[in-house]
């Protein structure tokens, strides 16, 4: 019987990401993540020091580590602030209304409530709060699909792996994988244990496109792919 490395712990839960590390991956700036994560104080017009609460529940606020659970619920939320601007505390109360639903709910923006039933609630509760119209509602309920289809879920709903976007453009091909259950969550080229890092590292070696994918037997667009997503996510 093979080992459990993690421990008997679902490795989805682990803290296992800097929020540095998943900014980078989802291209957003550090301190936004921080602030989705951990809150931050902010002054009134007073002087006074308020807590502008997390959005998302992380693994362990006290080092900063998320999770790959934590990880897909950012990925989610990044879609509704850069397509819709929608206000953190409007989200925040459409997660609660979702989670007062299902009082068992953890992630509410990740799990399989959000797909289904709750996805519907969290666009309807968007829309009243900030008074959507319903061709507004249209094209959040189409943003949100966009992003919800480059997360692989479980028979029983739960998110198992996201493809995360190596372009600027939701149309992107799915070639890059962040699994927790392989590489330990590092990105590697979809169907493979092999590190995007690893090949953008021989590529700014020197080595060729072709040289790389032949010597790893796979297609060359993959590899080409994988410099994309490695590319994007440095700028």
């Amino acid at each position: 019987m093979r080992p459990n490395v993690y421990g008997g712990r679902d490795p989805r839960e682990l803290p296992a990401y800097t929020i540095s590390e998943v900014a980078r991956y989802l291209c957003l700036p550090k301190s936004t993540l921080r602030s989705w994560a951990l809150g931050r104080f902010y002054p009134d017009r007073k002087g006074s020091q308020h807590l502008f609460m997390p959005v998302i529940r992380i693994a362990d606020p006290d080092q900063g580590m998320m999770s790959f659970m934590d990880f897909i619920e950012a990925h989610v939320l990044s879609a509704i602030r850069r397509k819709h601007e929608v206000k953190l505390e409007t989200i925040r109360a459409a997660v609660t209304r979702i989670q007062q639903q299902n009082p068992d709910s953890k992630h509410p923006l990740a799990e399989v409530q959000f797909a289904t039933v709750g996805k519907q609630l969290f666009i309807e509760e968007v829309g009243r709060l900030v008074s959507l119209s319903s061709e507004g509602q249209l094209g959040l309920r189409a943003c949100l699909e966009d992003y919800l289809d480059r997360i692989d879920r479980e028979p029983s709903g739960i998110a198992a792996r996201l493809f995360p976007f190596s372009r600027k453009t939701t149309d992107a091909p799915k070639k890059v994988t962040i699994d927790p259950r392989v590489a330990f969550g590092r990105p590697v080229i979809t169907g493979t244990s092999i590190p995007t890092a690893a090949i953008h590292e021989r590529w700014r070696a020197g080595e060729s496109l072709l040289e790389i994918a032949q010597d790893y037997d796979r297609p060359p667009e993959d590899i080409d792919e994988a410099l994309r997503w490695e590319t994007l996510r440095a700028a």
